[in-house]
């Protein structure tokens, strides 16, 4: 009951700074930043590129402008983050060889591939495939797919996303677990001192069409530049459906017949005494791109000491293959929306007279298309220490159909960030959702995971499934649209998006992150997260270095 009086009491008081500070979110605001950085001047915004630079340079003059102080290195507003860029030569090549037969599979229409030593050339000669099913060790679940048996020196074939279930406490039931990740796969696969792993794509597991790989994975790939002791792959790849059903049949397997051994807990290895051979060859680039960070300092002697993280990122896929005479792939909707909704909420908070308690930070990362790089670099080496850091509130992509009746935020249902996002709602009339989409995985696929991962409450803000006032015909085509949009160059600004759907999305921000601002006890996971121990670890370290 006090929670809740205090709720009410904060939200009144604060009302009319807020009301005036929301006024400073406009739609001509929103589509002004957006026409900037999707302009085709900037390329695409790939990292490391000109482009990249020019957004830059744009979004720390925007810091400027609204007088957010230098939270970057040095005191400045830049982080840079170092990194491996790889282009695979086109033509390479998988052969699939099972005694006299083989299978050879062409880059790009059956395979999409990088590497992950560095080298300019590296040679595979009869490398046995493993099938390991879903390729997932999962203690509390009492799930091995790999069953102690040695896998050194392979290529790993496995599926994408989990075991397939209802219940709800097996692996997320129809949601996605991070075991379903293609990122994890490859993480397991090192772990367990593979030569190099192959995730099978279809579109049920991955939730996308083939052509989504193809798209970002036929390019310059990039990587961080980290010093790291662990084995690594030498081949990262994925197969269609359809080259998959070749090569399987190369052992006299389907699909579907090893699908159906993955789904039990009794799974063990199978190798298809199918060998691989091929030569890739590489261009390797060391190269940089930015985190840029601002700062508005919070107004508590104490709590100004801790941080609400706001990040979107700032990049998209660069020049790339092109698609009906367009190789400009400009990320207007994913995500120069998200970043230029950052920005206006910058521009409005530092606008209040009376700042929140704690401080606020924003964050425009870099190489979230290439595996939440720049957010993952961040929140490995933040600028400000990881637990003072109270909570992470991410924008990636708005709503440009219209106002909704209901919402739904990435990781509401994960930590008390949900119950400040519930209590917000309803005071304006809002429900909330659960995700959309569980089946897709999307809370590990933007860069609030990468806080999350080193246990920094999160949240993706999210948009809605019933709208206000809006014809249906339009809202089907939007969606459809979006979908066909999503890392193709035809993502661009177009002059039928509605903003009114994402200044409904910019005031829940705001009063989402000026209460979290304001509230003493920090944010923090529910009990049993999978994210819980990372936090009470980085405090007890804190502790420690107190002493």
């Amino acid at each position: 009951m006090l929670l809740l009086w205090t709720s009410i009491i904060l939200f009144f008081q604060t009302e009319p700074a807020l009301e005036q500070t929301l006024q400073l979110i406009t739609a001509e605001k929103l589509r002004s930043h957006i026409a900037v950085l999707a302009h085709d001047s900037l390329q695409g915004r790939g990292p490391a590129s000109l482009g990249d630079k020019k957004a830059t340079a744009y979004i720390v003059s925007q810091f400027k402008k609204f007088g957010l102080r230098p939270a970057g290195e040095h005191r400045s507003y830049i982080q840079t983050v170092p990194m491996v860029g790889v282009t695979v030569d086109p033509s390479t090549a998988l052969t699939m060889t099972k005694g006299s037969q083989s299978v050879t599979l062409g880059y790009s229409t059956d395979f999409v591939a990088t590497i992950g030593t560095y080298e300019p050339s590296i040679l595979l000669k009869d490398v046995e495939l493993v099938f390991v099913g879903y390729g997932i060790v999962a203690p509390e679940q009492q799930w091995d797919d790999y069953k102690d048996v040695d896998v050194k020196g392979k290529i790993l074939v496995m599926m994408n996303n989990d075991p397939s279930s209802d219940d709800p406490n097996f692996f997320a039931g129809n949601g996605r677990t991070y075991y379903g990740r293609w990122t994890y796969k490859y993480e397991i696969a090192a772990e367990k001192g593979a030569l190099g792993a192959i995730v099978i794509h279809t579109i049920p597991s991955a939730g996308y069409r083939y052509e989504v790989i193809r798209n970002s994975w036929s390019r310059e790939m990039f990587d961080l530049e980290e010093k790291s002791s662990g084995h690594r792959l030498l081949l990262k790849a994925w197969t269609t459906q359809e080259a998959t059903t070749k090569y399987l049949a190369l052992a006299g397997y389907t699909l579907d017949s090893l699908t159906a051994l993955a789904e039990s807990r009794s799974f063990k290895p199978v190798p298809l005494g199918i060998m691989l051979n091929s030569q890739i060859r590489s261009t390797v680039n060391r190269l940089e791109t930015n985190n840029i960070i601002g700062k508005i300092e919070g107004s508590d002697p104490s709590l100004k000491a801790q941080y609400v993280i706001f990040t979107a990122h700032y990049d998209h896929f660069g020049i790339g293959r092109p698609i009906n005479g367009d190789s400009i792939y400009n990320g207007a909707l994913d995500n120069a929306s998200g970043t230029s909704l950052m920005l206006n909420l910058a521009e409005a908070f530092s606008s209040i007279a009376n700042k929140p308690k704690r401080s606020l930070l924003f964050a425009a990362v870099a190489a979230e298309e290439q595996g939440l790089l720049g957010s993952k670099y961040y929140a490995n080496n933040p600028t400000v220490p990881a637990v003072s850091i109270a909570a992470n509130i991410n924008t990636d992509v708005i709503n440009i159909i219209g106002r909704t009746t209901n919402i739904s935020w990435q990781g509401s249902d994960r930590s008390s960030l949900g119950n400040d996002l519930s209590i917000v709602a309803r005071q304006l009339g809002v429900s909330v959702l659960p995700d959309l989409a569980p089946e897709q995985g999307g809370f590990f696929r933007s860069d609030h995971f990468s806080f999350a991962k080193v246990g920094i409450p999160s949240m993706s803000m999210g948009s809605g499934s019933t709208f206000v006032g809006v014809d249906t015909a339009f809202v089907r085509m939007m969606r459809e649209r979006g979908g066909k949009n999503y890392h193709q160059p035809s993502d661009e600004i177009s002059s039928d998006w509605n903003f009114e759907g994402a200044l409904q999305q910019a005031e829940l921000v705001v009063r989402v992150v000026w209460r979290i601002a304001n509230i003493v006890e920090m944010p923090y996971w529910n009990s049993g997260s999978e994210f819980e121990t990372a936090r009470i670890r980085s405090f007890q370290e804190s502790g420690k270095q107190k002493k």
